[in-house]
């Protein structure tokens, strides 16, 4: 008995993904999902594989990875060494954002008096080896120059408030309150004025920084975790919001 060749029209693997037919149109042009055929009227048709294709860039673009890391990831290994190593990346986020949940939840308690905190329990979730992580990761997405100036901007952790004046870290607290009540009102991210977070940005650097440098920095801010977990504390999707702000700002210098 001849057992049937899974085959789907662009329009029902859309369908079952939840994504736009014009996305795999898309993905077809840049040559990250190729159709398994094209018939002759031109009607794309994927199969069996496409399918996990697809389900594997959704996985990633989930993860906030670029359309471009995606296409590179996908060249290497098998899509089941792929797979694993992403189950485990996510798993440790798991254990990771238990952990800041966890001190959220005391510091909290801290606050209202509830729960008396030491000085130490305030930066469980920051350890030195997590901030060289980071560092190493900086270093190995945006050249060692970006890395050692973006490192100077990141505060989320003791050793960054350490590192910058107080009244460094004021500022930007002023600065960052005014964004998210922008935000919180329901301003356009097109609409923003981000000359004194550009100007905090440059002091923090020790250089300038330019158009093209803060335009970069919005790619920074979505593209690792812990910069996402540190916006999305001040207000809920007040991290992607920034960064399409920072987008707009740069392309109108």
């Amino acid at each position: 008995m001849e057992s049937r060749i899974e085959e789907y029209t662009v329009g029902e693997l859309a369908r079952a993904a939840g994504v736009s037919v014009r996305m795999l149109h898309h993905y077809h042009a840049i040559g990250l999902l190729k159709p398994a055929h094209i018939l002759r009227n031109g009607y794309r048709v994927y199969r069996r594989i496409e399918a996990l294709r697809l389900q594997e860039i959704l996985f990633y673009r989930a993860a906030g990875m670029q359309l471009r890391e995606i296409a590179e990831l996908l060249d290497c290994g098998a899509p089941l060494q792929r797979l694993s190593a992403h189950r485990s990346r996510l798993v440790k986020g798991l254990s990771d954002h238990a952990t800041m949940i966890a001190t959220l939840d005391r510091t909290i308690s801290h606050l209202t008096g509830d729960d008396p905190m030491m000085i130490e329990d305030l930066y469980k979730p920051f350890s030195p080896e997590k901030q060289a992580g980071y560092e190493h990761w900086l270093a190995e997405t945006y050249g060692p120059d970006m890395a050692l100036a973006v490192a100077k901007a990141q505060i989320d952790t003791k050793e960054g408030f350490e590192s910058i004046s107080e009244d460094g870290a004021k500022r930007l607290r002023e600065i960052e309150t005014a964004l998210v009540a922008s935000y919180e009102a329901g301003a356009s991210p097109e609409n923003v004025d981000l000359s004194e977070h550009q100007s905090w940005v440059a002091e923090m650097w020790g250089q300038p920084c330019d158009a093209g440098a803060y335009g970069k920095l919005s790619e920074v801010y979505l593209a690792h975790p812990d910069f996402i977990a540190r916006f999305e504390t001040l207000s809920e999707g007040f991290s992607h919001w920034l960064a399409a702000a920072m987008v707009t700002w740069s392309k109108h210098q």
